[in-house]
């Protein structure tokens, strides 16, 4: 893994605590971190967290994890993310440059692992799957959405111009008690959501939710394209990392200075200007966006300045928030994905004694996500 990847792990929060998630899986280093976090005065406590971080092994922790540990610890990391109150202890910690570099040798590690080669991978047309969550087994069957794309769009973004307008009466102190609309997306639209299927787990978006609803049942469908070969590569935009998305935002500018003004002051520290994408313009020239994995980890999280102009004296910025690793928002109806065959349940189980997609015959001891056998499984390409 080049020097360049291994420092995109460790440019923002989420990445940082990937890392950590996987380094504390050993368990002086899990006491370490808990001690550190909760007295962030006491420079011995870091001391000691950075001496155990020198410590490891980190090609062994990595091999130790392997593909089911390393996504395990992007669920981690996805789940703990908050974008409308402070960043939590641990966030806080791992802002520390001591902490960041020591944990470098293990970002490295990971970085080179087999299991994550597609984390910078453009959108995988061909292995795309509609997550619906299903807490009660006689939940109907709501299959991705294919048609009103362009009117869902229109809807979201008069709904988010009227929540700017209505926020120009909150204080402008960001350091109000005031909450409102953190995300940067278009999450309550109704438009298509998908992400990568893998081998053995229906959907990315099963194990990596931010903010997610507790969720343990699942109907993952197997999604196609309307036509694979309308979408051209110039028509899906990728993000992979801050860049990719300040250049979407200052191309397409949606301002809104008063709804996210207290809630991503309190998430970042910054008063700014803030800034969203317009995603109904972004439809004129893009059939999807795509987050990569990598791009998610350095970006997710954190102030990024822009260069649009002003109008308070403030410097103008944007947040990427809300938006799940790996995933892929469908903004036009020529390129909405629809169902490809039968879906297939999912429930989040005890992980004791289920399979291993690793090989190495340890199992996993955390909850996994387990694909329930029946009539729904039989048409699931990775069966």
């Amino acid at each position: 893994m080049s020097d360049s990847r291994t420092d995109a792990l460790l440019l923002g929060p989420r990445g940082r605590r990937l890392c950590m998630a996987l380094a504390q899986r050993h368990g002086e280093v899990w006491e370490a971190l808990f001690h550190a976090a909760h007295d962030p005065a006491d420079q011995a406590k870091h001391g000691v967290l950075v001496r155990l971080l020198g410590e490891l092994d980190p090609a062994g922790v990595v091999a130790e994890a392997g593909a089911s540990g390393l996504m395990s610890a992007l669920g981690d990391t996805t789940d703990a993310a908050r974008y409308w109150e402070e960043p939590d202890e641990e966030d806080c910690l791992l802002a520390d440059p001591k902490i960041a570099e020591a944990l470098r040798p293990l970002a490295q590690a990971i970085g080179d692992a087999p299991w994550v080669d597609w984390w910078s991978e453009a959108v995988a047309l061909h292995d795309q799957a509609y997550v619906q969550w299903t807490e009660q087994e006689r939940d109907k069957d709501r299959p991705p959405p294919t048609r009103g794309t362009a009117q869902a769009l229109r809807k979201w973004k008069a709904a988010a111009v009227k929540d700017e307008r209505q926020a120009q009466s909150l204080p402008d102190d960001p350091t109000a008690a005031y909450s409102g609309c953190w995300w940067s997306l278009p999450s309550d639209a109704g438009i298509t959501v998908t992400s990568r299927a893998l081998p053995w787990l229906g959907a990315v978006q099963l194990m990596a939710v931010e903010d997610g609803g507790g969720w343990t049942r699942a109907r993952v469908w197997p999604v196609r394209t309307s036509d694979d070969s309308r979408i051209a590569d110039s028509r899906i935009y990728e993000v992979t990392g801050p860049q990719a998305w300040t250049e979407l935002v200052e191309r397409y500018p949606l301002p809104m200075r008063r709804s996210r003004r207290h809630d991503w002051w309190r998430a970042t520290g910054r008063a700014a200007e803030w800034y969203i994408p317009d995603w109904a313009a972004v439809a004129a020239d893009f059939d999807a966006v795509h987050l990569t994995v990598l791009g998610y980890l350095a970006t997710a999280g954190r102030a990024l300045d822009l260069g649009l102009p002003g109008t308070t004296g403030e410097p103008s910025a944007t947040v990427l928030a809300g938006w799940d690793p790996d995933t892929t928002y469908w903004l036009t109806d020529s390129a909405a994905v629809g169902r490809d065959g039968s879906p297939t349940d999912w429930v989040l189980r005890d992980g004791e004694g289920s399979d291993d997609p690793d090989g190495d015959g340890d199992g996993d001891e955390e909850p996994v996500w387990e694909r329930l056998q029946g009539p729904r499984t039989a048409r699931f390409a990775g069966a």
